[in-house]
């Protein structure tokens, strides 16, 4: 007698009635020597959960994902799904409710109950777990018929393999684990060679590692293969933009959209180039499309915002700041540049409070402290505001406006062969001290009077045009 297959359940832990009534429908199947259930609920009081569900999960035969809002968002389950994706484990969705696993790689599976007909739309809902047990059983009955030894492995396992490669280096994206992702990438074309999405995947890899030749490198190739393949145009023309080359950077993210239409982030990529290139109007107009198409996206609306505060409209870029903050609670760069936008407005207080929040959650953001050391300065508490330049300067070494305000609050304190320093640093990157000077001062004389310092004469030679 054969040995039943191994069934491991993945679920949300808000989903543990669902779990139950699957274990339940499965009964019949297990009593009859078909299948053995395993979840997390058999690990035992000592055991090490981690190891106890990954090994389980390496020993299985079939994963059955139940899937709905909160599974879908769960880490655990979806590192789960990622240790299933091997020739081995056969991976069945189960679509408890209405949810957005088609854009999830779930939607790469075929689904359970029939036709991907959601759990509770089947009136009675029985009838739509009976759905489940019928294909499960289907499977089950089929598997053992497959294992057949084979001498050496055919073209088409090795694209199985080569796919499951690309299914992990997705799910592994998705976690955030790039270098990882990377390597699967890499597998899969060792594996498939013309496998175009690979290609393109790994091309968005190195766009987030900021390796933007390797991106387009990557991406050439995924076009030679496929020449209306919109993914890679779009991640070849953010690294265009990246790299400074705006016209083929939108060149690029446009034919993108011409390929597909509905596609946002070509949309927001081709916004983030027309936003380097200066162009706020057109840029904002793109990300609205790529807002209307996905609304969730808290990176788009900071996006925004940053266009709108480099127009000049501080109150739309607060407000695109705080939708942004309000979709990731942690999300340090919409702190940082809400407070920025707050420092323009003059709002000085609720600024320190956005960038203490940034470096709170993000303690090397060389940006927030150079901004947190403006605010200081506007506030007069110079000593501060040059701890902060100096973060600022270790970080960046190079950033000319930060030895620039440094060495301004240094004459506030009188820290003059300090602040000559600062401001000799500055001339040596041929930057016009006098002019960013006489942005804030019309003349040294005005500096002095209105903070009744003295400079010496050889940091008067520095602010005054020759």
């Amino acid at each position: 007698m054969n040995k039943g297959l191994k069934i491991f359940i993945t679920y949300a832990h808000k989903n543990s009635e669902a779990k139950d009534k699957l274990i339940t429908h499965l009964a019949v199947m297990k009593q009859n020597g078909l299948i053995d259930i395993w979840h997390d609920n058999e690990i035992l009081p000592g055991d090490k959960w981690r190891d106890a569900i990954f090994n389980n999960l390496a020993d299985s035969d079939i994963l059955l994902y139940l899937t709905c809002t909160y599974s879908l968002a769960s880490e655990n389950c979806n590192k789960e799904l990622t240790a299933a994706l091997n020739p081995d484990i056969r991976v069945i969705p189960i679509i408890l409710e209405h949810c957005d696993w088609q854009n999830h790689q779930l939607s790469e599976f075929q689904a359970l109950p029939d036709k991907g007909k959601p759990i509770n739309e089947w009136q009675p809902e029985s009838k739509g777990w009976m759905s489940v047990i019928e294909g499960i059983r289907t499977v089950a009955n089929e598997m053992p018929s497959q294992a057949k030894p084979s001498p050496s492995v055919t073209p088409e396992e090795i694209e199985t393999l080569a796919f499951l490669a690309l299914q992990r280096g997705n799910f592994i994206m998705m976690l955030g684990q790039i270098d990882d992702a990377l390597k699967d990438y890499t597998r899969s074309i060792e594996l498939y060679p013309n496998y175009v999405q690979a290609y393109s995947n790994r091309g968005a890899v190195y766009l987030a590692k900021g390796e933007y030749p390797m991106t387009v490198e990557d991406c050439n190739k995924a076009i030679d293969l496929k020449s209306n393949y919109a993914e890679a145009y779009n991640n070849r023309g953010a690294a265009y933009g990246a790299m400074g080359n705006i016209r083929q950077g939108i060149k690029d993210c446009t034919k993108a959209i011409q390929l597909k239409p509905k596609y946002a982030s070509a949309f927001s990529n081709r916004g983030n180039v027309y936003q380097a290139q200066g162009n706020f109007e057109n840029a904002i107009e793109d990300y609205d499309k790529a807002i209307q198409l996905e609304p969730y996206d808290p990176g788009r609306y900071s996006n925004r915002g940053t266009a709108y505060a480099r127009k000049g409209e501080y109150e739309k870029a607060i407000e695109d700041f705080t939708k942004a903050i309000g979709l990731n609670p942690d999300y340090a760069e919409a702190y940082n540049n809400r407070g920025e936008a707050r420092r323009e407005k003059g709002e000085l207080d609720a600024a320190l409070s956005d960038l203490n929040k940034a470096i709170r959650l993000k303690a090397n953001n060389a940006r927030a402290y150079f901004n947190r050391g403006l605010v200081y300065y506007q506030k007069g508490i110079y000593e501060k505001s040059i701890k902060d330049y100096s973060v600022m300067i270790k970080q960046n070494p190079k950033f000319a406006p930060a030895h620039y305000f440094r060495g301004l609050a240094r004459l506030h304190v009188k820290e003059w062969e300090k602040a000559k320093s600062d401001l000799t640093t500055v001339k040596n990157m041929n930057c016009d001290i006098p002019a960013s000077f006489h942005n804030d001062y019309a003349s040294v004389s005005e500096f002095e009077e209105k903070t009744g310092i003295q400079l010496p004469e050889d940091i008067v030679s520095l602010l005054t045009p020759s």
